[in-house]
């Protein structure tokens, strides 16, 4: 998490356009044609409208927000509209379908579907969220050895909630869900497609737990399971980030393009973060980098592999010589981009109950992690939420529940084997919470396989397409 949004944003770092302003209309007034569509972006064939919202969807009437959102319209026959989200939270999909479509989707799904990219509340093109204060802080760790620690860190994400507007109180993916339902209703359509990538595998079960007559077809790509506790995310992704690393260590060891072959990754590695611990590393024209920095933008680009392997290992060459330029580079959009993270956050906490009250219950989960995850120390995404949220002050509008879906059709859930954000695990077990819901695995690195894997692309756009699920047990290499 921000698990698809990070590597959206490392990605097209530099591609954001502004969207072209479009009219809202008032959630009260909802209705068939009721987005003013206007032509948009630098690519033709976009348009881009919005919607007004209710900001508390318990008070319909109340003041409203304005969702950002793009339209790409089937180039063939056309089935219906496929809402997509690329994940996050703190990402949008405007931009993604406005400006890079053929990046994002099969020319299959172009030719049969509406695409339909929606800034969700408080990102991107939407009403944004707006903190005062940095959701990142340097001087701030996440894994404090000391009550003392612990204490700056709970008073520090209590700072930042504090200094966040008020729609901090309504981020939550309940919200969000009733807010793509409104677009639906705008759209005048009965029932819509869906494609959901990592964060947006947890927003689509939403949107089917709440929904589920509303759904024609939906595949989640890179799962997150909401019915899990907090302490199981942790200990699940733990191992799987340390998996990764470990996947990333043998690819140097096999191939001499790595700039650390013919050494001991793991050694380099540890000296490295038992370096940064001691001083941060130097970064040319930016602030040293800290051994949490550190771990986490390593992991962020295991996140991308085996795409990412040359420059992880070019990176930490750079940073055992004295300079993280690399790890600086993606700092910038892991941590520090304010845009993301506010929404990250606020998302984040007001989904994901950390049920952690004290510091030494926090102390007694971090060893348990750092122990499955020795290279990594236990860094991951469901690590940042689980400390990011101590001392919140909004508590959780849509905690961790049991997923149980009934109604909806059949629901494709794909996991990859090696994936460092969402093991494929999660996939399985969120499968036995929808019924008739059938994963999909895919054999390989990183994180998500929709156009990482011709098979498993295929297989995705078949279902979306016709309905037609992949045999069952099938995986695709």
């Amino acid at each position: 998490m921000k698990w698809t949004p990070l590597i959206t944003g490392l990605a097209l770092i530099a591609a954001a356009v502004p969207a072209a302003p479009a009219a809202a209309t008032r959630a009260g007034a909802i209705t068939a044609e009721a987005i003013d569509w206007r032509a948009c972006g630098t690519e033709p064939g976009a348009e881009c409208g919005s919607l007004a919202v209710p900001v508390d969807w318990a008070k319909p009437d109340g003041p409203q927000i304005s969702l950002n959102m793009t339209r790409r319209k089937a180039t063939g026959q056309r089935i219906g509209t496929l809402f997509y989200n690329p994940g996050g939270p703190g990402t949008g999909a405007a931009d993604l379908v406005r400006d890079w479509a053929p990046y994002y989707f099969s020319e299959e799904l172009r030719e049969r579907f509406d695409l339909v990219g929606i800034d969700p509340r408080g990102v991107g093109g939407s009403e944004q969220l707006q903190c005062g204060k940095a959701v990142h802080d340097p001087a701030v760790t996440q894994f404090p050895g000391t009550r003392r620690e612990y204490d700056r860190l709970v008073a520090h994400n209590r700072a930042v909630g504090d200094s966040c507007g008020p729609l901090i109180r309504h981020m939550d993916t309940g919200s969000v869900a009733r807010d793509f339902d409104a677009v639906r209703a705008a759209l005048g359509e009965e029932r819509i497609s869906y494609l959901g990538r990592s964060y947006g595998s947890l927003l689509g079960a939403e949107y089917a737990r709440r929904f589920p007559a509303r759904v024609r077809a939906m595949a989640l790509d890179g799962i997150v399971d909401h019915g899990m506790s907090s302490r199981r995310m942790v200990r699940d992704a733990a191992a799987a980030v340390e998996d990764g690393f470990a996947r990333f260590a043998g690819w140097c060891e096999r191939t001499q393009e790595c700039e650390l072959h013919g050494r001991s990754v793991p050694q380099v590695w540890d000296a490295l973060v038992r370096k940064a611990a001691q001083s941060p590393i130097p970064v040319t024209g930016g602030r040293p980098l800290t051994a949490d920095e550190l771990r986490y933008v390593a992991y962020a680009m295991l996140t991308m592999a085996p795409d990412f392997n040359g420059g992880l290992a070019r990176g930490i060459v750079q940073a055992e010589q004295g300079d993280a330029v690399i790890f600086g580079q993606m700092r910038a959009e892991a941590l520090d981009n304010p845009a993301t993270t506010s929404a990250y956050r606020a998302v984040l906490c007001q989904d994901i109950d950390p049920e952690i009250n004290a510091f030494p219950q926090l102390r007694t989960r971090a060893r348990d992690v750092i122990r499955r995850a020795p290279h990594m120390r236990g860094t991951s995404e469901f690590w940042d939420m689980t400390a990011g949220c101590l001392g919140w002050p909004v508590p959780p509008a849509n905690p961790q529940r049991p997923v149980h879906i009934t109604q909806a059709p059949p629901v494709l859930l794909v996991g990859n084997t090696h994936d460092p954000a969402t093991p494929l695990a999660w996939a399985k077990s969120l499968a036995r919470g929808i019924k008739g819901a059938q994963v999909l695995t895919y054999d390989g690195d990183g994180h998500t396989s929709y156009l990482r894997n011709p098979c498993a692309t295929g297989s995705i756009d078949r279902y979306l397409i016709s309905g037609t699920l992949p045999a069952p047990g099938t995986v695709c290499r």
